[in-house]
């Protein structure tokens, strides 16, 4: 219960932080993510015309913390969850000129290469025509099923974007993962949603309101200054603050 961690750690001296996640990186990952950013580096990319997507689940009530000494990489702990947290799956994408186009998933909907294609369809092509055009755009997409699925690729291709190459294991080279920890900061300290629809109307309202261009360039420089941190570690993980 709530009493008795808080009993055990005041008793103990202890202090709460929220657990650090890293991505789990092979030998043969970490050779990939190196070749990647030594690549982006030597070439001087300045991310100006690309567009960072990813999808998200946004969950209000379900936040883990662990209780551990003042050393937060501490890895003994006491984890507590609350039941029943409300979800939202959430599809966006972010430039250097500030946020891009943004849609939220029907409950219980997954997302296969059908619907990845259906939402680039309606929200990333008229982006991209009103943004830069197709020849100029660069979108970034992960390594999930859906995005490499043959039928995105074809679309793809039928559409003529351009895309970027992509490391497994990436998430710490892609600046809208850090849009994500930010928002759900947002919504879960200024709305508290108790629904799903409160839920996307506070996604919504960050994504129009908060999320400025200033932020979304601090994310990409964040996300340079990952990669030049990565090469130095020879493509392993990093220790972040996403």
């Amino acid at each position: 219960t709530r009493g008795v961690l808080r009993n055990l750690k005041h008793a103990g001296g202890l202090k709460c932080y929220p657990e650090i996640n890293v991505p789990d990186i092979t030998p043969q990952q970490a050779s990939k993510r190196f070749n990647y950013v030594h690549e982006l580096l030597e070439s001087k990319e300045t991310f100006r015309d690309w567009i960072w997507s990813d999808e998200c689940i946004v969950q209000v009530g379900g936040n883990r913390r662990m209780i551990t000494t003042s050393n937060k990489y501490d890895k003994r702990r006491l984890t507590g969850v609350r039941k029943f947290a409300k979800k939202l799956m959430v599809w966006a994408a972010i430039t250097w000129d500030g946020p891009g186009p943004i849609t939220f998933l029907e409950e219980g909907e997954t997302l296969g290469a059908h619907g990845y294609i259906g939402i680039l369809e309606d929200f990333l092509l008229p982006f991209i025509d009103n943004w830069k055009g197709r020849v100029r755009a660069v979108f970034q997409q992960d390594m999930a099923p859906c995005h490499t699925a043959k039928d995105t690729k074809a679309k793809i291709t039928e559409w003529g974007i351009k895309t970027a190459p992509w490391a497994p294991a990436s998430p710490d080279m892609n600046p809208i993962e850090y849009v994500w920890k930010d928002m759900k900061h947002w919504i879960g300290k200024n709305r508290n949603p108790k629904t799903r629809s409160a839920i996307q109307d506070a996604a919504l309202f960050y994504w129009q309101n908060i999320l400025t261009k200033e932020r979304c360039r601090a994310h990409i420089t964040h996300v340079i200054e990952n990669m030049e941190h990565i090469k130095r570690c020879n493509g392993g993980p990093i220790v972040d603050k996403w």
